[in-house]
């Protein structure tokens, strides 16, 4: 499977699609994550427990995006760099999610 991406990555225009979905991927994601998170602002307790939350996701998805690296791609990879590249973009959209659906869930009532 990770061969076939990195096959797939040879190609100059992939290669580009990919850095470019990526990286569009990432951009929004901490645009989201940073507009949510001062949606919810740091007052309060709560707030700072909300904030405490996401961070865990994030970097419980972090250590299994890269348990799951370590796992699946093979030694020999020409793009590993795009790959980390990308989990860290996986991890960035969860902190997202995560702090949209907590601001939906406890802020509009």
């Amino acid at each position: 499977m990770m061969n076939n991406l990195d096959r797939w990555l040879d190609v100059s225009s992939n290669f580009n699609i990919f850095i470019g979905v990526v990286t569009f991927i990432g951009i929004i994601s901490a645009f989201v994550y940073t507009l949510f998170l001062n949606k919810i602002g740091k007052k309060d307790e709560y707030s700072l427990q909300i904030r405490l939350n996401v961070t865990n996701k994030m970097f419980i998805s972090l250590i299994i995006v890269f348990a799951l690296f370590v796992v699946l791609v093979p030694n020999d990879m020409l793009h590993y760099k795009q790959i980390i590249y990308m989990c860290f973009a996986v991890t960035v959209l969860v902190g997202a999610i995560s702090a949209a659906y907590y601001y939906v869930r406890d802020f509009k009532n």
